[in-house]
């Protein structure tokens, strides 16, 4: 009885030092957290790991049956924790519906010489219907495509049949003024170049040539455009854009000079009237022109899975703190092959798993956390950050109301910057939208877990550029302050040999149980995480 009240008194006192040590450092008092983070254990996570990352599980390819399985047994065990089915239908899912729309055969010759897509033009193939092959022998260059009741470049222009070639933007008196405003402000056909393309079509034209002065520029920020694979969400009232546009391609300076052939300096001198003053009229070009603009469509079908434990204050409980993982990996390729993703990301999303238990647990003990918490495993990351960058499209849960994503990627592994040394994490986002969400972090890993905190690759010139390559990024575009978790790469990242018995389970424990003491702290402060940043 003497040695019980002996410890008894003990983590009496343990507990009121870790209060004070909070106070001192928030100026406000937390309840103890430390019995539900000891709940995060390498056991469990061992088997959530073995699990996720087994043969049955085919390598969770997002869409493939392994995927499917991943998502039901994470479902599972959220409810076997007493958590409540928030996601469509009444069940754990946030379903996701995406399609690929990419370029089957995409060409364009000129006279016979060939140009390459995304070298010396680019299309949109959201913009474009499907168009297996148009042929034609004469442009037509009407200035800037426009036609408005104060000022128009087709005049008694004859498109009929014919492909048609315009700068971007409108014309600029030699003072700097707009021709159509008469003033230093552009008018609307300047930010609507889709207004352009529906009047050559109503005035007959097959094709738009649109020559974009900033190619370079513009260029770049289509490949970024189109660098997730080309999956997006579907979209009906997109698709009857596509269909109802005529074919346009954006054109570099040089290639439209290819186009215009001899007639190019005629064109060059109908743009300098115009800042003249003077009234353009439309340049014929007869030329020899074949264009292949033929599209694939693939759709995909993934989950989100969402475990919800409510805030237990009336307010507060309206606020919402994200912790995330991806539970997809790269799937089974062919029979013989099968990319487990243990680490990438079974030990991510074990994790997720776990600190959803320690809040459940914490709520049944009736120290449910103030705000609510939502425990979100994602599928589509490794095509792109789709299944978050889907829920931050159609949310569930209000993102004006999400103070933060804490989000976890790989932390079941030791690189080789910590040789034999598993007691580190990197921490990557914590301070670039809110210093409060940087410091908790620090005063948790302080008072608690006691990690090397790593910031490698939290530097802004970040070669490896991590910050931008997991599912907290979606949020951080929101203005959504976010930290990431990361055990760094290894020789199996993304090979075969990313296995469940290579798992270092106590470092993963330990890791997980720092994100969630991060976040049974931003879960129960009084108030939101102040934003001191921008997402650079």
């Amino acid at each position: 009885m003497l040695i019980a009240t002996l410890v008894q008194s003990q983590s009496a006192a343990d507990s009121i030092a870790r209060s004070i040590a909070a106070r001192t450092s928030h100026n406000y008092e937390l309840p103890d957290a430390t019995p539900y983070a000891a709940g995060i254990r390498a056991d469990d996570a061992r088997i959530l790991v073995e699990a996720l990352a087994s043969k049955e599980m085919q390598g969770r390819e997002t869409g493939e049956e392994g995927q499917r399985k991943a998502a039901q047994y994470i479902a599972e065990q959220f409810k076997s924790a007493g958590l409540p089915a928030k996601g469509d239908r009444n069940t754990y899912m946030q379903d996701i519906h995406l399609r690929n729309t990419s370029w089957n055969d995409i060409s364009l010759k000129v006279n016979d010489q060939e140009f390459k897509n995304r070298t010396d033009f680019y299309v949109y193939p959201a913009y474009n219907p499907d168009k297996p092959l148009i042929t034609f022998k004469e442009v037509v260059f009407v200035g800037f495509g426009i036609d408005d009741p104060k000022y128009s470049d087709y005049d008694k222009a004859d498109v009929e049949g014919k492909a048609v070639v315009f700068y971007e933007g409108e014309p600029q008196m030699a003072d700097g003024k707009y021709t159509i405003t008469g003033e230093s402000r552009r008018s609307g056909w300047s930010m609507d170049w889709k207004r352009k393309v529906q009047v050559a079509k109503e005035k007959g034209a097959v094709l738009v040539f649109i020559i974009d002065t900033r190619f370079e520029e513009n260029l770049k920020n289509n490949k970024k455009l189109l660098s997730t694979y080309g999956w997006r969400t579907v979209n009906v009232d997109e698709d009857k854009t596509a269909e109802s546009l005529l074919n346009n391609i954006f054109i570099s300076p040089d290639l439209a000079k290819v186009i215009l052939g001899n007639k190019s300096d005629k064109a060059d001198a109908v743009i300098a009237e115009l800042r003249e003053g003077k009234k353009g009229k439309a340049v014929k070009v007869k030329t020899k022109i074949e264009v292949h603009l033929d599209k694939e469509s693939k759709e995909l079908h993934g989950s989100n899975v969402i475990g919800f434990i409510e805030g237990s204050d009336p307010t507060l409980k309206n606020e919402y703190v994200m912790v995330t993982a991806h539970y997809d990996h790269l799937g089974s390729p062919d029979s013989t092959v099968i990319y487990y993703g243990a680490d990438d990301n079974a030990s991510g999303t074990a994790g997720v798993i776990e600190i959803a238990r320690a809040f459940a647990d914490a709520k049944s003990k009736g120290q449910g956390p103030k705000r609510s918490v939502v425990c979100m495993l994602v599928s589509g990351e490794e095509k792109g950050l789709l299944g978050s960058k889907f829920y931050v499209d159609f949310p569930m849960f209000s993102l004006k109301q999400t103070v933060v994503d804490i989000n976890i990627d790989m932390i079941g592994r030791i690189d080789d910057r910590h040789p034999g040394n598993p007691n580190y994490v990197y921490v990557i986002g914590s301070d670039r939208l809110s210093l409060d969400l940087h410091e908790i972090n620090e005063l948790a890993n302080r008072n608690h877990t006691k990690m090397e905190l790593d910031y490698k690759y939290n530097a802004k010139d970040d070669p490896n550029h991590y910050y931008e390559r997991s599912d907290h990024y979606n949020f951080a575009e929101k203005g959504i302050p976010a930290i990431f978790y990361f055990n760094g790469t290894h020789p199996d990242y993304h090979r075969p040999t990313d296995t469940a018995d290579k798992i270092d389970y106590e470092a993963l424990a330990k890791r997980a149980q720092l994100a969630f003491y991060t976040a049974w702290d931003v879960a129960n402060r009084p108030t939101r995480l102040a934003i001191t940043g921008k997402n650079k």
